[in-house]
Protein backbone atom coordinates (compact mmCIF):
# COMPACT_ATOMS: atom_id res chain seq x y z
CA UNK A 1 0.00 0.00 0.00
CA UNK A 2 1.74 3.27 -0.90
CA UNK A 3 2.01 5.64 1.76
CA UNK A 4 1.50 9.54 1.93
CA UNK A 5 4.06 12.06 3.40
CA UNK A 6 1.62 12.38 6.12
CA UNK A 7 1.61 9.16 6.87
CA UNK A 8 3.65 7.91 10.86
CA UNK A 9 4.35 4.82 9.75
CA UNK A 10 7.15 3.67 7.85
CA UNK A 11 6.79 2.02 4.88
CA UNK A 12 8.84 -0.85 6.18
CA UNK A 13 6.60 -1.38 8.97
CA UNK A 14 3.19 -0.98 6.84
CA UNK A 15 4.85 -3.54 5.02
CA UNK A 16 4.76 -5.48 8.51
CA UNK A 17 1.55 -5.01 9.59
CA UNK A 18 -0.13 -5.78 6.47
CA UNK A 19 1.38 -9.24 7.23
CA UNK A 20 -2.10 -9.06 10.28
CA UNK A 21 -4.43 -10.38 7.41
CA UNK A 22 -7.89 -11.01 8.41
CA UNK A 23 -7.00 -14.87 7.16
CA UNK A 24 -3.87 -15.19 8.66
CA UNK A 25 -3.51 -17.13 11.64
CA UNK A 26 -2.55 -14.16 13.65
CA UNK A 27 0.83 -13.97 15.01
CA UNK A 28 2.45 -16.75 13.56
CA UNK A 29 2.26 -14.94 10.02
CA UNK A 30 4.20 -11.70 11.21
CA UNK A 31 8.38 -13.10 11.58
CA UNK A 32 9.41 -11.19 14.77
CA UNK A 33 13.12 -11.36 12.91
CA UNK A 34 11.42 -8.79 10.31
CA UNK A 35 9.53 -6.70 12.57
CA UNK A 36 12.79 -6.25 15.04
CA UNK A 37 15.04 -5.31 11.69
CA UNK A 38 12.60 -2.40 11.30
CA UNK A 39 12.15 -1.08 14.67
CA UNK A 40 16.88 -0.94 14.27
CA UNK A 41 16.10 -3.63 17.68
CA UNK A 42 18.03 -6.89 17.99
CA UNK A 43 14.96 -8.94 19.09
CA UNK A 44 11.33 -8.63 19.61
CA UNK A 45 8.63 -10.46 21.26
CA UNK A 46 4.95 -10.42 22.57
CA UNK A 47 3.85 -11.39 25.80
CA UNK A 48 0.15 -12.14 27.16
CA UNK A 49 -1.01 -10.86 30.70
CA UNK A 50 -2.76 -14.17 32.58
CA UNK A 51 -5.24 -13.70 35.27
CA UNK A 52 -2.55 -14.69 37.81
CA UNK A 53 -0.81 -11.15 36.46
CA UNK A 54 2.11 -13.46 35.00
CA UNK A 55 3.28 -12.65 31.60
CA UNK A 56 3.48 -15.46 28.91
CA UNK A 57 5.92 -15.38 26.28
CA UNK A 58 3.75 -16.23 23.16
CA UNK A 59 5.78 -15.03 20.22
CA UNK A 60 8.82 -14.31 19.30
CA UNK A 61 12.18 -15.25 16.31
CA UNK A 62 12.61 -19.00 17.19
CA UNK A 63 16.47 -17.91 16.92
CA UNK A 64 15.94 -15.42 19.35
CA UNK A 65 16.96 -17.34 22.39
CA UNK A 66 18.02 -13.97 24.22
CA UNK A 67 14.61 -11.85 24.06
CA UNK A 68 12.70 -15.62 25.37
CA UNK A 69 15.58 -16.00 27.89
CA UNK A 70 15.13 -12.27 28.96
CA UNK A 71 11.39 -13.05 29.51
CA UNK A 72 12.02 -15.55 31.38
CA UNK A 73 14.41 -13.95 34.12
CA UNK A 74 11.39 -11.28 34.26
CA UNK A 75 9.06 -14.44 35.09
CA UNK A 76 11.57 -16.11 37.45
CA UNK A 77 12.65 -13.17 39.25
CA UNK A 78 9.85 -11.52 39.42
CA UNK A 79 10.55 -7.97 38.53
CA UNK A 80 11.93 -6.13 35.65
CA UNK A 81 10.25 -3.83 32.72
CA UNK A 82 8.14 -6.35 30.82
CA UNK A 83 6.68 -6.65 34.17
CA UNK A 84 6.73 -3.60 35.55
CA UNK A 85 5.20 -2.28 31.98
CA UNK A 86 2.36 -4.76 32.83
CA UNK A 87 1.51 -3.99 35.96
CA UNK A 88 1.53 0.00 35.85
CA UNK A 89 0.16 0.21 31.93
CA UNK A 90 2.85 1.98 30.81
CA UNK A 91 5.33 2.46 28.22
CA UNK A 92 8.85 1.43 30.03
CA UNK A 93 11.93 2.86 27.81
CA UNK A 94 15.54 1.79 29.02
CA UNK A 95 17.60 2.90 26.06
CA UNK A 96 20.92 2.07 28.55
CA UNK A 97 20.67 -0.56 30.96
CA UNK A 98 24.37 -0.35 32.36
CA UNK A 99 23.45 3.70 33.80
CA UNK A 100 19.99 1.95 34.94
CA UNK A 101 19.55 2.98 38.66
CA UNK A 102 20.43 -0.21 40.68
CA UNK A 103 17.54 0.29 42.85
CA UNK A 104 15.15 -0.19 40.24
CA UNK A 105 15.38 -3.77 38.96
CA UNK A 106 18.40 -4.98 41.71
CA UNK A 107 17.73 -8.66 40.75
CA UNK A 108 16.88 -8.47 37.21
CA UNK A 109 19.55 -5.53 35.99
CA UNK A 110 22.85 -7.61 36.57
CA UNK A 111 21.58 -10.71 35.22
CA UNK A 112 20.35 -8.67 32.17
CA UNK A 113 23.72 -7.33 31.58
CA UNK A 114 25.11 -10.41 32.42
CA UNK A 115 23.52 -12.03 29.06
CA UNK A 116 23.78 -9.49 26.61
CA UNK A 117 20.66 -7.17 26.87
CA UNK A 118 21.76 -3.14 26.53
CA UNK A 119 18.58 -1.81 25.82
CA UNK A 120 15.37 -2.87 26.68
CA UNK A 121 11.96 -1.21 25.46
CA UNK A 122 8.85 -2.85 26.65
CA UNK A 123 5.07 -1.27 25.00
CA UNK A 124 1.36 -2.08 27.12
CA UNK A 125 -1.40 -4.00 24.90
CA UNK A 126 -4.10 -2.69 26.02
CA UNK A 127 -7.50 -0.82 25.14
CA UNK A 128 -8.19 1.82 27.87
CA UNK A 129 -7.79 0.52 31.18
CA UNK A 130 -7.71 -3.09 29.81
CA UNK A 131 -4.37 -4.75 30.09
CA UNK A 132 -4.06 -7.71 28.12
CA UNK A 133 0.01 -8.15 27.75
CA UNK A 134 3.50 -6.58 26.62
CA UNK A 135 5.00 -5.99 23.33
CA UNK A 136 8.80 -5.07 24.11
CA UNK A 137 11.95 -5.22 22.14
CA UNK A 138 15.59 -5.11 23.42
CA UNK A 139 19.39 -4.28 21.92
CA UNK A 140 22.52 -5.58 22.95
CA UNK A 141 23.82 -2.42 22.41
CA UNK A 142 22.43 0.65 24.71
CA UNK A 143 20.59 3.39 22.30
CA UNK A 144 17.30 4.81 21.93
CA UNK A 145 14.51 4.56 20.05
CA UNK A 146 13.97 7.53 17.16
CA UNK A 147 11.37 9.06 16.56
CA UNK A 148 10.21 6.75 13.52
CA UNK A 149 10.87 3.91 15.51
CA UNK A 150 9.11 5.07 18.40
CA UNK A 151 6.18 5.42 16.24
CA UNK A 152 6.85 2.87 14.13
CA UNK A 153 6.64 0.43 17.65
CA UNK A 154 3.27 2.33 18.77
CA UNK A 155 1.69 1.24 15.35
CA UNK A 156 2.82 -2.52 16.02
CA UNK A 157 1.27 -2.29 19.58
CA UNK A 158 -1.74 -1.27 18.53
CA UNK A 159 -1.83 -3.83 15.65
CA UNK A 160 -1.10 -7.04 18.18
CA UNK A 161 -3.50 -5.19 20.74
CA UNK A 162 -6.57 -5.39 18.64
CA UNK A 163 -5.41 -9.13 17.68
CA UNK A 164 -5.61 -10.41 21.30
CA UNK A 165 -8.78 -8.51 21.91
CA UNK A 166 -10.00 -10.57 18.97
CA UNK A 167 -8.57 -14.03 19.32
CA UNK A 168 -5.85 -15.83 16.97
CA UNK A 169 -7.73 -17.24 13.79
CA UNK A 170 -7.18 -21.15 13.55
CA UNK A 171 -8.76 -24.09 11.48
CA UNK A 172 -12.09 -24.43 12.80
CA UNK A 173 -12.80 -21.04 13.99
CA UNK A 174 -10.96 -18.30 16.32
CA UNK A 175 -9.43 -19.08 19.64
CA UNK A 176 -7.67 -17.24 22.29
CA UNK A 177 -4.12 -18.19 22.54
CA UNK A 178 -4.15 -18.00 26.60
CA UNK A 179 -6.62 -20.73 26.12
CA UNK A 180 -4.38 -23.19 24.50
CA UNK A 181 -1.80 -23.85 26.92
CA UNK A 182 0.38 -26.41 25.27
CA UNK A 183 1.30 -23.31 22.49
CA UNK A 184 2.26 -21.31 25.45
CA UNK A 185 5.95 -20.82 25.83
CA UNK A 186 6.21 -22.00 29.16
CA UNK A 187 3.62 -25.08 29.44
CA UNK A 188 5.95 -27.44 31.19
CA UNK A 189 6.40 -25.05 34.06
CA UNK A 190 2.79 -25.19 34.25
CA UNK A 191 2.62 -28.98 34.17
CA UNK A 192 5.51 -28.93 36.90
CA UNK A 193 3.62 -26.55 38.96
CA UNK A 194 0.72 -28.62 39.13
CA UNK A 195 2.82 -32.26 39.68
CA UNK A 196 4.81 -30.50 42.17
CA UNK A 197 1.31 -29.34 43.73
CA UNK A 198 0.12 -32.91 44.08
CA UNK A 199 3.00 -34.29 45.43
CA UNK A 200 3.69 -32.28 48.06
CA UNK A 201 0.01 -31.27 48.76
CA UNK A 202 0.58 -27.63 48.49
CA UNK A 203 -1.18 -24.99 47.08
CA UNK A 204 -0.42 -24.30 42.97
CA UNK A 205 1.53 -21.08 44.02
CA UNK A 206 3.63 -22.19 46.82
CA UNK A 207 4.53 -25.22 44.00
CA UNK A 208 5.07 -22.49 41.41
CA UNK A 209 7.11 -20.48 44.38
CA UNK A 210 9.41 -23.32 44.92
CA UNK A 211 10.26 -23.89 41.37
CA UNK A 212 10.80 -20.26 40.64
CA UNK A 213 13.24 -20.30 44.02
CA UNK A 214 14.92 -22.81 43.17
CA UNK A 215 15.52 -21.38 39.32
CA UNK A 216 17.01 -18.50 41.19
CA UNK A 217 19.03 -20.20 43.94
CA UNK A 218 20.60 -22.57 41.93
CA UNK A 219 21.28 -20.16 38.92
CA UNK A 220 19.96 -22.56 36.02
CA UNK A 221 16.89 -21.97 33.45
CA UNK A 222 12.94 -22.36 34.75
CA UNK A 223 12.73 -24.61 31.97
CA UNK A 224 15.23 -26.68 33.20
CA UNK A 225 14.34 -27.26 36.81
CA UNK A 226 10.50 -27.58 35.39
CA UNK A 227 11.68 -30.86 33.36
CA UNK A 228 13.44 -32.02 36.25
CA UNK A 229 10.30 -32.22 38.29
CA UNK A 230 8.14 -33.79 35.68
CA UNK A 231 10.84 -36.31 35.24
CA UNK A 232 10.90 -36.86 39.15
CA UNK A 233 14.74 -36.14 38.92
CA UNK A 234 14.16 -33.33 41.58
CA UNK A 235 11.81 -32.45 44.12
CA UNK A 236 12.54 -28.81 45.15
CA UNK A 237 11.73 -27.81 48.62
CA UNK A 238 9.37 -25.42 50.09
CA UNK A 239 10.46 -22.21 51.04
CA UNK A 240 10.04 -20.74 54.39
CA UNK A 241 7.83 -18.31 55.29
CA UNK A 242 10.15 -17.03 57.83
Amino acid sequence: MPMSPEDPVSPEMAAVLAMFAPAAPGLAQVPADRCAETLGLTGVTVSALTRGRSLELIWHAPADTLGAALEDLQYTLGEGPSLECAHHNRAVLEPDLARTPETRWPVFLPDALHVGAGAFFAFSLRIGAIQLGVFAGYRTRPGALGPQQYRDALAFTDSATYLLLGGVPAAGGRRDPLADLAALHRAEVHQATGMLSVRLRISLDEALLAIRTEAFSSGRPLLEVARDVIARRETPDVPSAD
